[in-house]
């Protein structure tokens, strides 16, 4: 029989004072591992993400025409501004994914969160020779991406991109190998999985001022541990807008045409726990049809399983 993989009492789960185990601040280690070991990649990898979300702003289907084009200049400026270039070379694309809608993406007061087991072999396999993330925002607009990123077969890394930032908004670059504490296996649908259980979190901290932190899960100490943070000027207007900034829910980004051979990648669990005007945690809730809907680039990827709208692996 196949087993699906729900498990909505994750500790990862769990965010606020009811967090088990004893949280630690990691996050000077996680900057330091990302200055000692710079990624030679880093800087195409930048130019890559940016690149895939100008191509996201010019097609997303839940967004209007006007939007669109608000959007894609917004990030074509940006673009020239961080690398001196307006061109976008290759069709980036999302290969495989859930993308939030607009009604639900806009539906938090003071806070939103995402909560998911990023499903990540150590290498992606196949024919990959590029760039290719498995990644996920949780609907804020200046939110954050906490995601694994690949390159070739010879590269992964866990990164963080804050939207919130100016350049450079990847802050956190740390290779798999540096990360075994966050990394474990888990059986679903009938096959081990290599997962690392990530809470991407955007909060209000007081009036007008907001925090994008990322938490992983640490199976070894059982505990959350901060890897990163940041605080920051805005609105709720601006972390609410139509926008295709964190429209993406658990999704593969690719950049190559097509893909054979790629070992399962994908999501687990994935869950969104919201906060209400009087500053309130509402409980975890696992994505639904209703919040999001499945979108698939049409590059080679076929669904190994797919449990409607928070787990699904995507092999080729």
């Amino acid at each position: 029989m196949t087993a699906t993989y729900v498990d909505v009492s994750a500790p990862f789960r769990v965010i606020g004072p009811d967090m088990p185990g004893e949280p630690a601040d990691e996050r000077e280690k996680f900057a330091r591992v990302t200055r000692e070991y710079p990624d030679e990649n880093a800087e195409a990898l930048q130019r890559a993400f940016l690149q895939g979300k100008l191509r996201m702003a010019r097609t997303d289907p839940d967004v209007d025409l006007e939007y669109r084009e608000h959007m894609a200049s917004a990030l074509a400026e940006r673009f020239e501004r961080d690398f001196g270039v307006t061109e976008e070379p290759v069709p980036v694309r999302l290969g495989y994914g859930f993308l939030y809608y607009q009604t639900f993406k806009r539906y938090f007061a003071t806070g939103t969160s995402l909560g998911w087991d990023i499903i990540c072999p150590d290498t992606p396999g196949g024919n990959v020779n590029d760039f290719l993330y498995v990644t996920g925002m949780n609907r804020a607009v200046r939110g954050l991406e906490a995601f694994v990123a690949y390159f070739a077969q010879n590269a992964s890394s866990f990164c963080v991109w804050d939207w919130a930032r100016p350049a450079p908004q990847l802050q956190v670059d740390v290779p798999l190998a540096f990360i075994g504490d966050y990394r474990r296996t888990v059986d679903s649908h009938g096959l081990p999985r290599q997962i690392i259980g990530v809470t991407n979190t955007t909060v209000e901290l007081s009036p007008g001022t907001w925090s994008n932190m990322v938490h992983l899960w640490n199976h070894v100490q059982n505990r959350h541990d901060l890897i990163y943070r940041f605080d920051y000027p805005a609105t709720l207007a601006q972390q609410t807008a139509m926008s295709t900034f964190g429209n993406w829910g658990p999704s593969v980004e690719t950049w190559q045409p097509y893909y054979s051979g790629t070992k399962p990648l994908g999501s687990l669990g994935a869950s969104i726990c919201t906060r209400d005007s009087g500053g309130n945690w509402g409980p975890w809730g696992l994505l639904t049809p209703n919040q999001s809907y499945v979108h698939d680039g049409n590059v080679g990827f076929r669904v190994e399983f797919l449990d409607p709208n928070f787990n699904f692996a995507v092999r080729s």
